[in-house]
C-alpha cells in the first residue's frame, strides 16, 4: 500500500513480528516459540477426522458451543463466563476493542509480550509501561496507573517469571479498570489468578490450547470472566472466529485430563533439566514458571543465536534493551536439548 494512504497514525509502525517458522521436515531444531513437545492427544486427532466431513460446508457454531460448553464444565462455571477465540492474541486485541478507545492508555509491565505495542498504535492508544526492576517482582507502579486497561502476563514472557498471586490482586484491587491477566504459560506454573475471579469484577483471564494442550497449530483460546466483560468481548468480536475443527479439538482436549497431565509433566521435568545444564555452561537463568527458560549466555546473545542458527537450532532472542543479552528458550524434548547443549558447547568453546 502506498504510503500516502497509510492513515498517520500508522507513520513509523513497527508490527509484531512473530517467531521464525522455517517448512516442515527440514531438520531444524525449534526451540523458539515455546510450542510443545508432545503431539496433541490421540482423542483430539479422532475428534478432528471424525469432523472432517461434509458439515465443512456450513459454517462453525458463532459461540464455539461445543468448545465454550466443554471448558465451562472443566472449571465448573456457567458458558457465560467463557468466551473462545481464535488464539490468546485474537483475545488480547478484542479487549482493546472492548475497554480502550483512542487516546486512551493502556498499562503493562515491561519487559512483556510484544504484542502490546503494535496493537496500541492500531487502536490509536498510549502505551503506559511500567518498568520491573527485578524479572519476577510486578511494578507497584501498575496498580496506580489510572489506564482503563491493564495486562499482566503472568507467568509473564519473555522472562518466565511468575508474580504472586497477592501482589497481581492487589493491583486489581487498586485498578478503576478492566485487568487482564494473560495466563497462557499458567499450567506450568505452582499458582493462578484464577481465584480472583471470585471476588473481583473487574478481571478477566486468558488461556490458551497452544502450549499445554499442544495445540499451537489450531489457534484456540478463551477467556473467563464476569459475565458483563465476557458480554462485552463477544459484542466486538468476528462473527465466526472459531473453525469447526478447532471447536471439536478444544472439546476434546480440554476433556482428557490424563494427557494435558503427561504433556505439563514433561515439560516441568525437562525444564528443570534445561536450567541445570545451562547454569553448567554458565548462563544467568531466571526462575521458570513456563514451558521456556530465560538465560544470558556467557558471550554476547546475537553471536549465540547465530551460532546456533548456522547449526539448525533455532531460539528466540529480543535485540531491545533491557533484554538485548537474553535468549529464550523453549524447553524440547531430550533429544532437541542433546542437539542444543552440543551447538553450545561448540559455539562457546
Amino acid at each position: 500500500m502506498p504510503k500516502s494512504l497509510v492513515r498517520k497514525g500508522l507513520d513509523g509502525f513497527q508490527p509484531y513480528v512473530p517467531g521464525e517458522q522455517p517448512p516442515d521436515g527440514e531438520g531444524w531444531v525449534k526451540l523458539n516459540t515455546n510450542e510443545s513437545p508432545l503431539p496433541p492427544s490421540p482423542n483430539v486427532l479422532e475428534a478432528i477426522k471424525a469432523a472432517a466431513d461434509d458439515s465443512l460446508r456450513l459454517y462453525p457454531s458463532p459461540s464455539a458451543a461445543p468448545a465454550r460448553n466443554a471448558i465451562a464444565r472443566h472449571f465448573g462455571v456457567d458458558p457465560s463466563h467463557v468466551l473462545v477465540g481464535n488464539g490468546g492474541d485474537e483475545l488480547i486485541e478484542l479487549c482493546f476493542r472492548a475497554f480502550a478507545g483512542p487516546g486512551d492508555e493502556v498499562a503493562f509491565p515491561t519487559p512483556t509480550y510484544p504484542l502490546f505495542e503494535p496493537l496500541c498504535r492500531i487502536h490509536d492508544a498510549v502505551a503506559s509501561r511500567h518498568p520491573t526492576e527485578l524479572a519476577w517482582e510486578l511494578p507497584p507502579s501498575l496498580g496506580a496507573d489510572p489506564a482503563p486497561l491493564k495486562f499482566i502476563v503472568n507467568p509473564n514472557s519473555p522472562t518466565g517469571a511468575l508474580f504472586d498471586r497477592p501482589v497481581v490482586e492487589a493491583a486489581v484491587v487498586a485498578s478503576s479498570g478492566v485487568v487482564v491477566i494473560d495466563e497462557a504459560y499458567v499450567d506450568f506454573a505452582p499458582q493462578s489468578s484464577l481465584p480472583l475471579l471470585e471476588r473481583h469484577d473487574n478481571v478477566l483471564l486468558l488461556r490458551t490450547f497452544s502450549k499445554s494442550y499442544s495445540l499451537a497449530g489450531m489457534r484456540i483460546g478463551f477467556a473467563l470472566g464476569p459475565t458483563d466483560l465476557i458480554e462485552s468481548l463477544n459484542a466486538v468480536k468476528d462473527s465466526y472466529n472459531v473453525d469447526r475443527l478447532a471447536i471439536v479439538a478444544a472439546a476434546a482436549a480440554i476433556a482428557d485430563e490424563g494427557h494435558h497431565t503427561k504433556v505439563v509433566d514433561e515439560v516441568v521435568t525437562n525444564r528443570r533439566e534445561l536450567n541445570a545444564a545451562l547454569e553448567s555452561m554458565n548462563f544467568e537463568v531466571v526462575p521458570s514458571a513456563t514451558n521456556f527458560v530465560f538465560a544470558k549466555p556467557p558471550k554476547p546473545a546475537a553471536e549465540v543465536v547465530a551460532g546456533l542458527r548456522e547449526r539448525k537450532v533455532l531460539v528466540r532472542h529480543y535485540d531491545r534493551e533491557p533484554i538485548a543479552g537474553w535468549i529464550r528458550i523453549t524447553v524440547g524434548t531430550r533429544d532437541q536439548h542433546e542437539k542444543l547443549f552440543v551447538a553450545l558447547k561448540e559455539i562457546l568453546s
